[in-house]
């Protein structure tokens, strides 16, 4: 049922799937395989998986290269931590409610009589 299929040597095609592709599911390529077409949600998903896999990886041992990317991870972690950071600062001051008056909000009952 396995197939003898040599990972040494890389494709000589440009445009040929590595053969892990066909033997590892979520690499790039499983999903389209021959006769398959690629519509799967399990390989989809899987495919999805292993790609922010490898890019997590490349974050935390600091492989990526590119500076356009870590420009945009560091705006986009600056803009996600700010809320946290402006709750915690609210909080550290006492002023959990800061944009509410409390006196505004409470009414006081008059009874007819």
């Amino acid at each position: 049922m396995s197939k003898n299929i040599d990972l040494s040597k890389p494709s000589k095609k440009p445009h040929e799937h590595h053969k892990t592709a066909e033997l590892l599911p979520g690499q790039p390529g499983y999903r389209t395989r021959d006769g398959r077409t690629g519509l799967d949600p399990i390989d989809m998903r899987t495919e999805a998986a292993h790609v922010s896999g490898t890019f997590l990886q490349k974050i935390f041992t600091g492989r990526i290269r590119n500076p356009f990317s870590l420009f945009l991870l560091a705006v986009l972690g600056l803009a996600l931590i700010t809320p946290f950071a402006v709750a915690v600062s609210d909080l550290k001051n006492a002023n959990q409610f800061s944009i509410y008056d409390s006196t505004a909000t409470t009414r006081t009952l008059t009874t007819r009589g």
